[in-house]
């Protein structure tokens, strides 16, 4: 297709200015968490069969990371006392220079009445122990390495990303979680999914097409696959100097794949059928089908939707719902289909993603 073409000249030369960093695999220490039951069936689960954060492990198996440095707990095993001994002790390993991926797959929880809002990652005995500031704080006192990748795919999880941005120090961080800290988070493994095929390489997450796979670059395709799958927002966040163009995975010089959404895309004020085929730098290159390339766009997130979602003006006066009672609202601003909504009478940590069916008139 010519638009790519197109695309990998431009792309090329901006590439070749600047040589991006590169993860290490040799140098990476993986401490992984997956709960999908929980001790007496107090918190509702999930299927063990088609575990996705397995292949994830897999795959950076697969990319180089020994597996005497990965630590991989699942459901009985990761009790509050057992990650918290094994979590310590496996972060006093790694050496000076060395990176560390953190995971967590589970259920998430958020404290409402508390204003300081803090998040926690559920355990398998309990519903309410293991705060994001005690994972921070451990990689803090016993992490001798340089680099942190946080992720975590479960309800509130941008609270890990909240709290790294607390710490100012020698370590680096770079997060990226299927949720706001605000915001539950959907059943299904599609961010994990999207985490599993950056780390294996594959040419969806290339956005570009330049054949190498950056952490700027995989968080865009996952905020996109779950705006577009699950009605959500991801979080992406870096401190300290942690590199956006980090390169975690090269393609191989495979055939670039489109990124291939189907969606509606806002030209001129009307909505039209528009398919993407390309993303760089927060915009999303679309071909309009039945009409010529040259007419091909790039579009922001605010202008482009899932099909048949319609979008509400800045600054609307409406409903949201949440945890099935509805409160007064102001939308903030509309992308990918999903507006973010500024509660009433509450404070701008709580602002929220939602879809169209969560928002309705003033009653």
């Amino acid at each position: 297709m010519k638009q790519c073409v197109l695309l990998a000249v431009l792309f090329a030369f901006t590439s070749a200015l600047v040589a991006a960093p590169a993860w290490d695999p040799a140098r990476t220490w993986v401490f992984a968490v997956g709960i999908l039951n929980f001790q007496g069936g107090a918190l509702h689960g999930w299927p063990e069969e088609g575990r996705v954060d397995a292949i994830m492990i897999d795959a950076l198996i697969e990319r180089g990371v020994p597996e005497d440095q990965i630590v991989f707990l699942k459901n009985d095993e990761a009790t509050d006392a057992q990650i918290r001994k094994k979590f310590a002790a496996f972060l006093r390993l790694p050496e000076p220079g060395d990176t560390l991926i953190f995971y967590y797959a589970g259920h998430g929880g958020r404290d409402y009445y508390d204003p300081a809002r803090p998040v926690w990652l559920v355990p398998y005995d309990t519903d309410k122990s293991w705060q994001t500031a005690d994972v921070l704080g451990a990689i803090e006192k016993n992490f001798r390495g340089d680099q942190v990748l946080l992720t975590a795919d479960c309800c509130h999880s941008g609270g890990l990303a909240e709290e790294a941005a607390r710490r100012e120090g020698r370590i680096r961080y770079g997060t990226l979680t299927s949720a706001r800290s605000s915001a539950t988070s959907t059943g299904n493994w599609t961010f994990t999914q999207c985490l599993a095929d950056a780390y294996a390489g594959k040419s969806a997450v290339d956005l570009n097409h330049d054949g190498s796979i950056t952490f700027a670059e995989l968080a865009q395709y996952a905020d996109l696959k779950m705006a577009f799958h699950e009605n959500q927002r991801m979080t992406s966040a870096t401190t300290d100097g942690f590199s956006e163009d980090l390169v975690l995975a090269s393609t191989g010089g495979a055939e670039p794949e489109l990124v291939g959404e189907t969606c509606e895309g806002r030209w001129e004020g009307e909505w039209y059928s528009a398919q993407i085929i390309a993303a760089q730098d927060g915009k999303y290159f679309v071909t309009w089908p039945g009409a010529e390339d040259r007419d091909d766009a790039w579009l922001e997130p605010k202008d482009l939707r899932p099909v048949g979602n319609t979008g509400l003006d800045d600054g609307t006066k409406v409903e949201a719902e949440w945890n099935e009672t509805w409160y007064g609202a102001t939308i903030v601003r509309t992308e990918l289909g999903l507006s973010l909504v500024h509660y009433d009478d509450f404070e701008e940590t709580d602002d929220e993603w939602v879809p169209a069916p969560r928002i309705r008139p003033p009653s």
